[in-house]
């Protein structure tokens, strides 16, 4: 058969006799696709129902397909491996787009830019790390809960409610500790005239939930942490003292005030006049020395 003369065959990238006509007469085409960003290739539905576009023409896009797959993976926190699974494939294949087949799970990690989460480790001696894997369990609990429960399915010992309202009560106290390292830590900003502030939301926090009637458990963690705090922030030493001082909002009375107060919450006897006046008469010599 002799090709008219005019008549050229092309293909790839939607330049097809069928999508040029797509094109042309019906307005369809990669442009026109919301969110597309390559060519298409034209396709009729493999598939006869009642649904709207049953059996009609259409451009596909491997670029959208990969973009929605992306979304309703995430979207219903699904693993990246649905995307390569053989059912689906299937599915697709036969129901929905004839040409197309799977994406691969580095595609969808490729162009959303996710990466494998890795739930931090405890630490014994790090409190800080034991906030971090609540923190992380904490976001995954659906996840974590069906993964163990099924593991542990033969003999009935099950993550539950109250597990996790556990692990969120100690989560929410070394909040507190994780937010005041994080400032203790400040290299540009003045922090020194915050640290007595700090510890005493850190120790009212620990005796708040310990008053709550918080379970055997956290009560005994929560003695464990305050005998631990008491070794090392019985007695501040005076730099930050004489920080607190020098702030605005703090001054003498106020330092005077806080630390009453956060002997009071961490009952221990302290002798806070004695204390604050040895402060001030060490800044008196640092001022005279540096005024002569």
């Amino acid at each position: 058969m002799k090709k008219p003369k005019n008549y050229k065959w092309q293909k790839n990238d939607g330049t097809g006799t069928m999508s040029r006509h797509l094109r042309s007469e019906h307005g369809l085409g990669p442009e026109g696709e919301e969110g597309s960003s390559g060519g298409g290739q034209a396709q009729l539905h493999g598939y006869v129902s009642d649904m709207p576009g049953a059996g009609m023409p259409f451009i596909y896009n491997r670029d959208r397909m990969i973009s929605e797959l992306g979304k309703f993976i995430i979207a219903d926190e699904l693993p990246y491996s649905f995307g390569e699974s053989s059912n689906y494939e299937y599915f697709n294949r036969v129901a929905l787009q004839p040409q197309y087949r799977k994406v691969p799970r580095n595609t969808l990690k490729r162009q959303y830019g996710l990466r494998k989460k890795v739930i931090a480790l405890d630490t014994p001696t790090r409190w800080n790390s034991t906030y971090k894997l609540l923190h992380d369990a904490i976001a995954y609990r659906d996840v974590l809960t069906d993964m163990y429960n099924e593991s542990r399915a033969t003999d009935g010992q099950f993550i539950t409610n109250d597990h996790w309202s556990l692990a969120k009560l100690v989560h929410d106290v070394l909040e507190t500790f994780d937010n005041a390292t994080h400032i203790f830590s400040y290299v540009y900003e003045p922090n020194i005239h915050m640290v007595i502030l700090e510890c005493i939301k850190i120790i009212c926090t620990i005796k708040q939930t310990s008053l709550a009637n918080p379970g055997a458990a956290v009560k005994r963690l929560l003695d464990n942490m305050k005998v631990k705090w008491c070794a090392y922030f019985t007695e501040f030493p005076p730099i930050y003292a004489i920080a607190a001082i020098l702030d605005p909002g703090v001054k003498l009375e106020g330092l005077t005030n806080l630390l009453t107060f956060y002997y009071q919450q961490l009952d221990v006897q302290f002798d806070v006049p004695y204390y604050v006046n040895n402060c001030k008469r060490i800044l008196e010599r640092l001022c005279e020395d540096y005024g002569a």
